[in-house]
């Protein structure tokens, strides 16, 4: 049992901290069977109880570890509620397990029973947890289930600096080239204290008292450790033990700083070893990740120095601001450094996409090069989402600058005002992950001629992000060539739905077909027919064309996080996808999620695109009729540019219509109605192409002598708009295809 020189052995029933009186209680009337209290202790402050107890352990035939049949625990209680009882086992032999806190030298083996902040848990902590906890921990231990596969092989460092070391990337690379490190903190305190290389700038002050010395110990030296220095020749003998260099490596740092121009004063020094260990299994030795750890004390170089005999206290007379000379007779005398104890401190490591992805429960980092078009509210927020996410390096390209109202939605802030938009997020992106390599390219996608620099970006990244909300944007990347695959996000006009587009891995099914697949939706899916109704706006200037959409701040939020969390999910499959969230009054949402397919056909010189869900509607629609003819106008999308013609819906044929075994007259009342309304709930983008029939049994789709007069017909009349006209034809097994246009 642990009897701590100083503490006094008491009476169970005078036990007065409240979980540790709870613990007593609970020992004597519930664990009967398997637990007996053999002492308890207090220490003279009053500030600690002791309760010792005997326990029965289940052990295994053959345990992993030495665990005994019957275990002396004793557990350790602060008064107060800032610190979780501690859990020591005071046999000399106790085996070497994971879950085991490192302590110092002389103090007995402490158990890891609760991985969990003690802040989250202590208001509903009880004895009786308490207890339980323990005995499991044993039956684990004897089972050899205590390490979990996330969790690190070596014991735990229990904190105790007021300081916290937080290792930046560049400091990394610093200490895996050998190099010179620096040290910065943000405040007078120094609680933080940044490393960085040596050439590194920018930070908030530079700490000149802080001497730092490095060391990787390496696997094959490695030794497990499993009691923590007390003082500095207790940390010099613990790394002489895994490095024996570290002692000709320290004189050389203390030489490096003296021959520096750097002397002692009257200021308090830091002298800090930020070595990395290799972790070591207990059981197996298995080497497992390398992790950075920070021992300070409160010794000067000079101190050190004189301790390694590289140098001497300046006793003579002369240049008395000079407190160290040069050791013109070395005598190395660690044990003089005895009186500077050690700390240890807390590393944090600076998040890179492998520890973003790690955080964010993904297993590996997505580095591939992406292109970002618009900077704006959606593709400022997508990509730090996404980039906190440890996904993509970036090039963002755009051509505006940042006004004010644009700060209700965007990730910049008013220091940015008038800065242009695209390099301003390329660094913000760089402050949140310094491996993101971000570009920037002040440029319009749309401009007649773009640079070679902004064609480059687009032909030689990996994947490109629309975030513009321009549509001629969105069609310009889908038929631009380049292996990169194209995704397309936007909100819509009132601020109520988010819309992603991928489209396949190989580009054999792009933006113009998932957004064929996309705009039939709208107009087939009931729950969707509010889908492009027009949101508020307001002018923010005087200027007629400066107008903004009224969204609110949390609306774009949630929206951008559901197309960020989107992307997460579909860009590492080689599928297309069409993902459509819509979120009404209450912000419940709704989610549709679509595998696009469409058929691809050339026509002379247009091509014409009709999905796969309307292909099959029209055969639907021609068996479901026979063995009359059907029929009905077609709407849909074209693109005189590009000369594509996109097919997406066939209204139900007006009442009017007639139908027999040979032919199809198409009716028109309630037609204009029909078209006006799918326009509408298009957001205007589709428009009448023409129409479809079917043929009956045993026909084929070659167009008959009225079909070469209907779409002559056609022609005709979208000639007026200087358009072609298309008529489809569905027969048992197929599709035919008429495009006319007057020449």
């Amino acid at each position: 049992m642990w009897q701590p020189d100083g503490s006094e052995v008491i009476d169970p029933s005078a036990v007065a901290i409240p979980l540790a009186a709870a613990t007593v209680r609970y020992l004597r009337e519930s664990c009967q069977d398997f637990a007996e209290v053999l002492e308890c202790r207090r220490l003279p402050s009053g500030r600690m109880e002791i309760v010792t107890f005997e326990l029965k352990v289940e052990v295994p035939q053959r345990p992993v570890y030495d665990v005994r049949s019957r275990e002396t625990v004793s557990v350790c209680f602060v008064a107060g509620r800032e610190s979780a009882p501690g859990v020591v086992v005071t046999r000399e032999d106790f085996p070497d397990t994971p879950h085991q806190n490192i302590v110092p030298d002389g103090f007995p083996s402490m158990l890891c029973i609760d991985d969990r902040p003690w802040q989250d848990v202590r208001s509903g902590y009880t004895a009786s947890e308490l207890v339980t906890r323990i005995s499991q921990w044993f039956a684990k231990a004897g089972q050899g289930e205590l390490h979990g596969d996330d969790q690190p092989f070596d014991p735990f460092f229990g904190y105790s600096s007021p300081h916290q070391v937080v290792l930046t990337s560049d400091g990394m690379a610093a200490m895996d080239a050998g190099q010179k490190l620096n040290v910065w903190t943000t405040d007078e305190t120094r609680r933080f204290l940044l490393v960085t290389s040596f050439e590194a700038d920018g930070f908030p002050r530079q700490v000149t008292n802080i001497h730092i010395v490095q060391v990787d110990v390496e696997p094959q030296q490695m030794k497990r450790i499993r009691r923590a220095p007390r003082n500095l020749p207790g940390l010099v003998a613990m790394l002489m033990d895994r490095d024996p260099t570290f002692v000709h490596r320290l004189k050389k740092s203390v030489e490096d700083w003296f021959e520096g121009g750097k002397r002692d004063d009257d200021a308090k020094w830091i002298f800090c070893v930020l070595a990395r260990f290799p972790q070591v299994h207990p059981r197996t030795g298995m080497v497992g990740a390398t992790k950075p750890m920070a021992f300070l004390a409160d010794a000067s170089p000079g101190q050190i120095g004189v301790a390694l005999g590289v140098l001497d206290h300046n006793d003579s007379s002369h240049s008395t601001d000079v407190k160290y000379v040069r050791s013109l007779f070395p005598r190395t005398d660690i044990g003089s450094l005895s009186k500077f104890e050690v700390q240890v401190a807390q590393v944090h490591m600076e998040m890179d996409a492998d520890a973003a992805a790690r955080i964010t429960g993904r297993d590996a980092a997505d580095r591939r090069r992406a292109v970002l078009v618009g900077a704006g509210s959606l593709g400022s927020t997508m990509a730090e989402l996404l980039t906190r996410e440890g996904f993509f390096e970036w090039t963002v390209i755009d051509d505006d600058a940042l006004l004010p109202h644009n700060l209700s939605r965007h990730t910049l802030d008013r220091r940015h005002f008038g800065r242009l938009k695209a390099p301003s997020v390329a660094e913000r992106l760089l402050s949140i992950r310094s491996d993101v390599a971000p570009e920037a390219i002040v440029e319009n996608v749309l401009n007649e001629a773009i640079s070679e620099g902004l064609a480059s970006a687009i032909d030689g990244a990996e994947l490109i992000f629309d975030a513009s909300a321009s549509v001629p944007v969105s069609r310009f990347l889908s038929d631009r060539d380049g292996r990169a695959r194209r995704v397309c996000a936007f909100f819509t006009p009132d601020g109520g739905s988010a819309v992603l587009m991928i489209e396949a891995a190989d580009r054999t099914t792009t933006l113009r077909d998932v957004e064929a697949v996309y705009l039939r939706e709208v107009l087939i899916n009931p729950s969707l027919e509010t889908h492009f109704e027009a949101g508020q706006q307001m002018r923010y200037t005087g200027a007629c064309r400066a107008l903004t959409s009224k969204i609110p701040t949390s609306r774009v939020g949630v929206l951008t996080a559901l197309i960020a969390s989107g992307i997460s999910k579909e860009i590492s499959s080689p599928q297309p996808s069409l993902r459509i969230w819509s979120v009404d009054g209450d912000d419940a949402v709704e989610a549709i999620r679509l595998l696009p397919a469409v058929t691809t056909r050339s026509m002379g010189e247009w091509k014409v695109l009709v999905p796969e869900g309307l292909r099959a509607e029209l055969a639907g629609r021609r068996g479901a009729a026979l063995p009359n003819e059907t029929g009905g106008p077609l709407l849909g999308l074209i693109d005189f540019e590009a000369k594509i013609i996109t097919a997406v819906h066939a209204p139900t044929p007006p009442s009017d219509s007639v139908g027999k075994p040979t032919s199809f007259v198409r009716g028109t009342i309630g037609l204009r109605k029909m078209i006006e309304t799918a326009e509408k709930r298009s957001g205007g983008q589709v428009r009448y192409l023409g129409e479809w029939h079917s043929h009956p049994r045993g026909a084929s789709s070659a167009p008959s002598v009225v079909d070469v007069g209907q779409i002559y017909d056609l022609s005709l009349i979208s000639d007026i708009d200087g358009l072609p006209a298309i008529s489809l034809i569905v027969s048992e097994t197929e599709i035919g295809i008429l495009v006319g246009s007057v020449q």
